[in-house]
This record gives C-alpha cells, structure tokens and sequence, in this order.
C-alpha cells in the first residue's frame, strides 16, 4: 500500500482498508482514553495491541495517534496528558523517552503543489526519537525528523531538522543551544527496576 514518491518517504492511498484501520485504531483510543484511573492492565492490553510495540511506556489518558501500528516504543518512559502522534509513517521511540503534555509528533504532511494535493493520498516521513529524549510540553516534532540520543527539546519548539545526541535545543524553528554533560549513570539494573514499578 506504501510507496516511496517525490518529497516524502511515505504515501499511502486514502481507500476503504486505510478508513477501517484508522476506525479500529479510533475505538481502541475510546476504550484507553475512558478507562478508570486503577484499570492500568485493561490500559496495557490496549496499548499492546494497539501500537507496532510496545514495552510497558506508561501513557496518561487521553492520547492520540491515528493509526498505532507505526508506533514502535521502547521499554519504559513516560507520555503525558494530550499527546498526539500522527503515524502514517513509523515513529520510532526509544527506552525511557520522557513526552510532556500536549506534544504533537506528526509523520504527515501534503504536497504544497495543489495539483498533487487535491489527490486522495497522505504523505508522510518517518520520525525518530533516540533513548533518554526528553520532549518538553507543547513541543511540535514534524517529519523526517531524527532526535538523538539523551537530547532535551524546550517547550514549545518545533522541530524540523535532525537534533544531535547529547544536547539542549529550542525554539521555532528548533535550534542547539548547549551541550550536555551527563552525571554518573545508575546501573541498567536499577533503571529498568525504577521504570518497571507500577505507577497505575
């Protein structure tokens, strides 16, 4: 169903099998986003059949994504209240990503050529978050976009261009600001103990 076209990784025909699979994502989204605060095993077995993988990320209702299978996140870390990720392409997630409220990751775009946007396709490009990322609230991450390793983006900033590992960047459009020194690293025992706790 997926080809490569012109600008953009991704264009996927807008038919009858991408609706179905975006109404199956849609109740899947009802029943996590009204569970009850105690019910955090309904939520992982939504969350589980919901998205390409999926490795016990705490997420906080409500959330959004419109297709789920492109999401691919690693073991633990934390989304906020009112996260959307538009997945028409993957997205990418690694282990312990941190995502504040209220930050779009949006893999979708349209041609700026009206003779190629009126037609019924979704572009996209695919989205990268590395490990220990740390998205502050309100960020908006287009596509395309690759964020390295143990960066931290300011809120509000909107990125749409590649960030390095290691370091601090905000603004619109998103810039580096500072390098990062990390401290001593716990060991990968603890962290995974720390981030394996139930929070629900």
């Amino acid at each position: 169903m997926s080809k490569k076209v012109k600008d953009f990784s991704v264009q996927l025909l807008i038919d009858k099998a991408l609706i179905n699979h975006q109404l199956t994502c849609k109740e899947k989204l009802y029943d996590f986003n009204f569970s009850r605060p105690s019910e955090g095993d309904k939520r992982k077995t939504i969350l589980k059949s919901l998205f390409g993988k999926y490795r016990n990320a705490h997420i906080e209702p409500p959330f959004y994504c419109d297709m789920g299978s492109n999401i691919f996140l690693g073991e633990g870390g934390f989304i906020n209240y009112g996260v959307t990720i538009l997945d028409i392409a993957p997205v990418t997630i690694g282990q312990y990503v941190l995502i504040a409220p209220n930050v779009v990751i949006g893999t979708v775009a349209h041609p700026v050529d009206l003779s190629e946007r009126v037609k019924p396709y979704a572009c996209a490009e695919p989205i990268t978050l590395g490990n220990n990322v740390w998205l502050g609230a309100g960020c908006i991450v287009l596509g395309g976009v690759t964020i390295g390793d143990r960066s931290v983006i300011g809120a509000g900033s909107i990125v749409t261009k590649d960030i390095p590992s290691d370091v601090i960047a905000v603004g619109n459009p998103c810039r580096v600001i500072k390098k990062i020194e990390h401290g001593e690293m716990p060991s990968k025992e603890q962290i995974s103990k720390w981030w394996s706790t139930e929070v629900s």
